[in-house]
């Protein structure tokens, strides 16, 4: 599993955010525990049907009960006493590891010193090898809740460590099913580079991506081959999307840039489908490969959808904001693009078909009373939302429904002044 620095970064952050001020004056509690107790975990994890070790595997033993983690205040950061100190602390711990998680060694051996005493779950981690927390997305593991850790403990082997003790134990892991194939476009040539995404069809029939938050998708290599492994029996697609979010790099010391048009990222699945409601499902038992799935670009039948956006009082241009493109029966949307600081937007490289235009839309002043506005800006306008800040003046929504056989411009969303809040009962 490969980690986005990203997510390390935000990870430690969420410990900095939980940490108390420093006190010089504090006490400990009344009744507080002065003593740990601690045990000792060893262990061996080997593959079922190699015999061989699993080397370097990741290992976690996750507490029967998992203390709750408050939700971290990311506006405090940055004032806290000794936040440097924190944020050394907690990337320290991040790169390192803690008590309760190792790597397998060469002989798939691992050993956990000082293990509080308590009743554990161990999961292990191998490419290619099933796990209790397979079939969860990252975004599922990093804030888990009761039914899935309910789902992970029935499967996981179960361990108790008393003070003073040493317990050892030996994992077994079972291959998973692979899904692999090709990204191309529809003259032949490989879709290199390409973001693709493993989804499971759950009980309900929905659709759920595998993709992680926080992690880069798998990309497809230069012949646009993608390879999925260590999935569970179940029903799968996988969808892709166009790299028009690309970093360039270049030569000298500026040659590092990031270009993204998300009006311009075409989405497409395996088995033809253009849209999720579409696709069809890819039946996996337990250990089957499948190395025949291709997801294909279209290159014909494309079209562009462009206007602007206004307010419908004086239809002056707004400078911020986001235009949808939603799928009239789901509602789920298609694609999304920023409103440019002239107001304007545009959708390149949209299929046949119908669809829902929706803007949300605002005016925006920087510091300075200059306007702000386009993709760049679209944090300040999230915290000038947030913070009814001077010089900001949201909308309300419009939408209408668009039927597209064929370059559509021009377009005008006007959006009406945004409806005042009505006050609470008893205020």
């Amino acid at each position: 599993m490969k980690f986005s620095p990203l997510l390390l970064l935000f990870a430690s952050l969420s410990v900095v955010a939980q940490q108390p001020a420093a006190n010089t004056n504090s006490q400990p509690a009344a009744g507080a525990q002065e003593k740990q107790f601690f045990g000792h975990v060893t262990g061996r994890i080997f593959c079922h049907d190699t015999g061989e070790p699993a080397r370097f595997a990741g290992v976690q033993l996750l507490a029967e009960k998992p203390a709750k983690q408050p939700t971290p205040d990311l506006s405090s950061l940055g004032k806290n006493a000794d936040f440097g100190k924190l944020m050394a602390t907690a990337l320290s711990s991040a790169m390192k590891g803690s008590n309760l998680s190792t790597v397998t060694s060469l002989d798939g051996t691992f050993s956990l010193e000082k293990v509080p005493a308590g009743t554990y779950y161990v999961i292990p981690q191998f490419a290619g090898y099933l796990s209790p927390a397979s079939g969860y997305s990252q975004k599922e593991r990093m804030k888990p809740d009761d039914a899935m850790l309910a789902a992970v403990e029935s499967t996981a082997q179960k361990i108790v460590v008393g003070p003073d003790q040493s317990v050892s134990v030996i994992v077994e892991l079972e291959r998973g099913a692979t899904l692999s194939g090709r990204v191309t476009y529809d003259d032949g040539s490989p879709a290199a580079g390409v973001a693709t995404v493993l989804m499971v069809r759950q009980k309900d029939g929905k659709w759920k991506d595998l993709g992680s938050v926080g992690v880069m998708p798998a990309a497809t290599d230069d012949v646009g081959r993608f390879r999925f492994s260590g999935i569970l029996a179940g029903q799968y697609a996988v969808k892709a999307t166009l790299p028009v979010a690309q970093a360039v790099v270049g030569i000298g010391p500026n040659a590092i840039s990031m270009h993204m048009n998300t009006g311009d990222m075409l989405t497409v699945y395996s088995g033809g489908a253009m849209r999720e409601k579409d696709v069809k499902p890819i039946e996996l038992t337990a250990g089957t490969q499948r190395d025949d799935v291709e997801v294909i670009f279209p290159l014909n039948g494309l079209h562009t959808i462009s206007g602007s956006v206004v307010a419908k009082s004086d239809n002056h241009s707004l400078n911020a904001g986001i235009v949808e493109l939603d799928d009239p029966e789901t509602k789920a949307q298609v694609r999304m693009a920023m409103i440019a600081q002239d107001g304007t937007f545009q959708f390149n490289y949209v299929p046949d078909g119908t669809y829902v235009l929706k803007a949300s839309g605002a005016d925006m002043k920087t510091a300075n009373g200059d306007a702000a506005g386009g993709g760049a800006d679209f944090m300040r306008l999230i915290n000038g939302a947030l913070s009814g800040g001077k010089g900001f003046k949201a909308y309300d929504s419009a939408e209408q429904t668009l039927m597209v056989k064929s370059d559509i411009v021009g377009l005008s969303m006007q959006l009406p002044d945004e409806a005042p809040k009505k006050e609470a009962k008893g205020q």
